[in-house]
């Protein structure tokens, strides 16, 4: 079982010692966001950590046990919680001194730097994007400030083409990244299925169908998401053009 895997675990049986004050959260957990959220001063029981559980993103998604001796495929954390943390130390410490755009301007001198050292289209400086956009989401649990959760959304968003230039298209690593964008644009949508989150989510359902299989956790993690987001606004989902339009649409908007 991985930290994400433990995680989850502390989780379920917080869960469990506090009945049905903690719901089952359908966002996908993240070992980082997981981890800050257990160590959160603020909220010293988990019970009272509801809306918090619910709102966490991903940025590798459910890892299953053993079935008969063989582990399932699945996307494995290629950086522990701390080592994501470390990426975006200095940039989340000046946010919180002197606020959003503080922040974005030191973490633009690191990416900069990374850059330099690893080139642009580099798995450095996409999981920098993607450890920046999951840091800004737990500030915003943090503030409610609605500037730094969009701020998340377009950080996270543009780390999907810089997955996709370093792994290649279809890539389960470019599903987490889909996937960590639909949660977090589900969210700055006041809670709503919109064409971006969709199509995202439709994307990642394929990518992990083609590469896990269908029967795959994560693969069905993604399917449920989808499916639980589509019942809530009563539609059957987007043709594959109109998906695919919505996901370049929204990425041309990205970053840069």
């Amino acid at each position: 079982m991985s930290a994400l895997g433990r995680k989850r675990a502390l989780l379920h049986r917080h869960r469990r010692s506090c009945g049905d004050a903690l719901e089952r959260p359908q966002w996908v957990e993240s070992s980082h966001a997981v981890s800050r959220l257990i160590r959160d001063q603020r909220a010293s029981n988990v019970c009272v950590m509801k809306s918090l559980a619910k709102a966490v993103l991903a940025i590798a998604l459910q890892i299953g046990t053993a079935v008969g001796g063989c582990e399932p495929p699945e996307t494995k954390d290629r950086l522990s919680p701390e080592a994501l943390e470390r990426l975006v130390e200095e940039p989340i410490a000046e946010l919180r001194a002197n606020g959003l755009r503080a922040g974005q301007a030191k973490f633009e001198q690191v990416r900069r730097v990374t850059e330099a050292q690893h080139g642009s289209a580099s798995i450095r400086v996409a999981d920098l994007l993607t450890a920046f956009g999951v840091q800004l989401y737990m500030e915003y649990v943090g503030s409610e400030d609605r500037a730094v959760l969009q701020a998340s959304r377009e950080y996270l968003q543009a780390a999907i083409p810089a997955y996709r230039a370093s792994f290649g298209a279809d890539h389960p690593e470019v599903a987490v990244a889909l996937h960590s964008f639909a949660d977090v644009e589900v969210v700055v949508s006041n809670n709503r299925l919109t064409p971006q989150a969709e199509a995202a989510l439709e994307e990642a359902l394929r990518i992990r169908r083609a590469a896990l299989g269908p029967q795959n956790h994560e693969t069905l993690a993604t399917e449920e998401r989808l499916a639980s987001l589509r019942a809530e606004v009563g539609t059957k989902g987007l043709s594959p053009t109109s998906a695919a339009r919505a996901l370049e649409e929204g990425e041309g908007r990205t970053l840069r």
